[in-house]
């Protein structure tokens, strides 16, 4: 176990809940999946998917291997690749490989409407921007109007429709982002079970699985990582409470960022822990990911465009060596890191978090978790009139149908229900004394070497980030040696920086180029 107070608190909180573990992934031995609550349905492109040949499957494969989404523009814009097409291309491979992978709930049964819509704006020299085409998935706690289901991924919202999009989504659509579908997820975001302590499981889709062949997909956007990594989607959007984004990010080998406490509006989103719950991009790219977070940003943004190869020329980072040393496995990435900041030109300084009593080793933030799925989570689900309103009565629900309703188990549902109940102005309370406390951390160790972003490893410092409201990134570190499982380098930023911090991963990303392709190999490795 670690002995700095901050990496401990990530640890306490992984022996409850594996989507914030901080160690090195651990591998299981392959299971089974279960059934489907909901099949995929491909009937509204069966036509289209006839004429789609294996040439123009491998046109398409050969592109996407490395492009971005200003390449594929380019494609479009000469006429050598169509949305259609693009689209095609991606339902392909989700009907090859979903029902191994498990990284999609539901299919827009319109994508491909969207797709001809794009593509004859094109033609009539009226593109809406670069996300326009563009095929991408949706994690299925973000709302989307009829026809679409929003469930969390419980059996208990399986026929829920919502009213009307996101304004997330909203912002996506006005931009032309073709929806193919929406994505897999630990069920409610995280909180019903450890998922065989993999990640990524759900009543309505099974357990999502990850396409390099490791035995962890991380939770809770765990469809949205797996489906990017294997090429089922351009990219996606997914959710972040706290690693949710990052850990299935680093662990697919893909990026994925938590934007700063504001940067993206957060209603239309099923909560967990409205406190420091936040939609973000998960890509195969640091460009990428910019350009979906320039669409779905509060306020406008281009951060895509300041994206440059000397962002972190002579610029100062913190690197939480000790930290990142706790976990198994770690030194090896580490040195990688450091060569990628090296070659970057940034400057390195190896520093320590400061201690704060307001953690006591991370039980205040399990009980705001717990809370918070009372006031917050349940709050959302009382409302839609299904008889179930508090966490006993889910427990109730689910453990009826446990086959069913709870194919993974309740283990963790059950364990926070037994925590002592928080009223609403506690919960507040306690929400505004973690945020203080997480800020001061990072703010003093920013402060302490002048740096501009702080170097950790996958998801070991959530928790801080998180409740500070602080940005975050993970960017692809290649495998882990002996296992195979990818990792991240992931980076934290001070507050309000979400485009510097941006612009330093791309310049770490270009130095490094460090992502690996998954064999889509379903075989877990030992």
């Amino acid at each position: 176990m670690p002995t700095s107070p901050q990496p401990h608190l990530g640890y306490a909180l992984a022996l409850l809940l594996c989507i914030w573990s901080i160690a090195a992934p651990v591998h299981a031995a392959a299971t089974a999946n279960v059934p489907r609550l909901r099949a995929l349905d491909f009937k509204p492109f069966e036509t289209a998917l006839g004429r789609f040949t294996p040439q123009a499957a491998a046109e398409v494969d050969a592109l996407l291997r490395h492009a971005t989404i200003p390449q594929v523009q380019e494609a479009m814009a000469a006429g050598s690749l169509s949305s259609e097409t693009l689209t095609l291309y991606f339902l392909n491979r989700i009907r090859r490989h979903d029902e191994r992978l498990r990284t999609y709930l539901e299919l827009n049964p319109a994508a491909l409407d969207e797709a001809r819509a794009a593509d004859a704006r094109r033609k009539a020299g009226r593109p809406l921007g670069l996300l326009d085409g563009i095929p991408i998935s949706l994690k299925d706690n973000i709302e989307t109007a009829p026809p679409m289901h929003t469930t969390a991924g419980s059996a208990l919202l399986l026929d829920h429709v919502a009213k009307a999009d996101a304004p997330l989504v909203a912002r996506l659509r006005a931009a032309g982002a073709v929806i193919l579908g929406k994505a897999n997820l630990s069920e409610f975001a995280g909180v019903v079970t450890l998922g065989l302590r993999i990640g990524g499981s759900s009543a309505v889709g099974g357990q999502t699985v990850n396409p390099h062949g490791a035995s962890v997909t991380g939770g809770s956007s765990a469809g949205s990582a797996a489906a990017t990594a294997a090429r089922l989607a351009m990219a996606s959007i997914g959710t972040e409470t706290s690693g949710s984004l990052v850990a299935p990010s680093a662990w697919n080998g893909v990026v994925g960022m938590k934007p700063g406490r504001g940067m993206v509006d957060g209603a239309g989103v099923v909560p967990l822990l409205s406190a420091t719950d936040t939609a973000g991009p998960v890509a195969r790219s640091v460009t990428d990911a910019a350009i979906l977070l320039d669409v779905i940003a509060l306020q406008p943004s281009r951060i895509a465009a300041t994206l440059r190869r000397d962002a972190l020329s002579g610029i100062k980072v913190g690197v939480l060596e000790r930290d990142i040393l706790e976990g198994r496995g770690n030194a090896a990435l580490l040195d990688r890191a450091r060569t990628g900041l090296v070659a970057a030109g940034a400057v390195q300084r190896p520093i320590l978090l400061p201690q704060s009593p307001a953690w006591a080793g991370g039980a205040p933030f399990v009980q705001l978790l717990a809370s918070g799925m009372r006031l917050d989570m349940m709050g959302y689900v009382s409302k839609l009139g299904l008889g179930v309103a508090t966490l006993d009565d889910l427990l109730t629900w689910c453990g009826a149908m446990p086959d069913r309703r709870a194919p993974f188990g309740l283990d963790v549902l059950a364990a926070l229900s037994k925590t002592p109940t928080l009223d609403r102005r506690a919960h507040d309370a306690l929400v505004l004394r973690l945020r203080e406390s997480a800020a001061a951390i990072l703010d003093a160790t920013f402060d302490k070497t002048g740096a501009r972003m702080l170097v950790s490893m996958d998801n070991m410092h959530s928790t801080l980030y998180a409740n500070a409201g602080y940005p975050a990134i993970t960017v692809p570190l290649g495998l882990r040696e002996g296992n195979g499982t990818p990792a991240g380098a992931t980076f934290i930023g001070r507050r309000g920086e979400d485009g510097a911090l941006l612009a330093m991963a791309y310049a770490f990303e270009q130095a490094s180029r460090l992502r690996t392709e998954p064999r889509l190999d379903y075989t877990v490795r030992p």
